[in-house]
């Protein structure tokens, strides 16, 4: 013993020990250093907050598979490869439910029609009447509401550019097309058609 320390060449040699829990691996290190940013990237390519995080949660567990194989320097641009491909997978996957659930605003009955496709007098009257209230109740709706069911139903836009051109999130576009479909329903119904 010299000053109270031990001389390194009179200790035996240590057997080797578990890893400490504490204290975290270079991986796990990576693993929390990037954790925020990849959540922050992944809020932009999904809807919700939960649905970035559950693909970030995903994206680090298909990257331990690599952990082994690739150098610590390729871990990140390959953990946002794998956060770019879960999105879209996430965002393929929720576009499939929508597309199953959807009901078109559009359904008529067409046995009224009869056997030609020319309408009657009586029923072009109704059909203009019915676009005035629809008409009406879109201009009635909020701002933010209106724009964003314009450039759904009007220029044809899908909700992820309408969602990126608002600075709004895919769910709220959603949420707002349905309000508009909702209040243009109701003012249709209000008025007996």
């Amino acid at each position: 013993m010299t000053n109270g320390r031990d001389n390194l060449l009179d200790l035996p040699p240590r057997a080797p020990e578990a890893p400490d829990e504490a204290v975290p691996t270079h991986f796990e290190s990576f693993l929390q250093q990037h954790y925020k940013g990849l959540v922050q990237f992944l809020r932009q390519r999904t809807v919700t907050e939960q649905d970035a995080e559950d693909a970030a949660q995903e994206s680090l567990a298909r990257l331990l598979r690599y952990r082994e194989s690739e150098p610590a320097r390729a871990w990140k641009p390959l953990l946002f490869r794998i956060a770019t491909n879960v999105a879209n997978d996430h965002m393929r996957q929720t576009r499939t439910q929508r597309q199953k659930a959807h009901v078109p605003l559009e359904e008529q009955d067409l046995s009224a029609i009869g056997d030609s496709n020319e309408p009657t007098p009586e029923q072009r009257l109704a059909d203009q009447r019915q676009l005035k209230r629809v008409l009406a109740a879109i201009r009635n709706l909020p701002d933010k509401c209106r724009h964003v069911f314009l450039l759904s139903r009007f220029h044809g836009m899908n909700n992820h550019a309408i969602a990126l051109r608002c600075g709004i999130s895919v769910r709220m576009v959603e949420k707002q097309i349905t309000k508009a479909l909702a209040a243009c329903r109701d003012r249709v119904r209000d008025h007996g058609a």
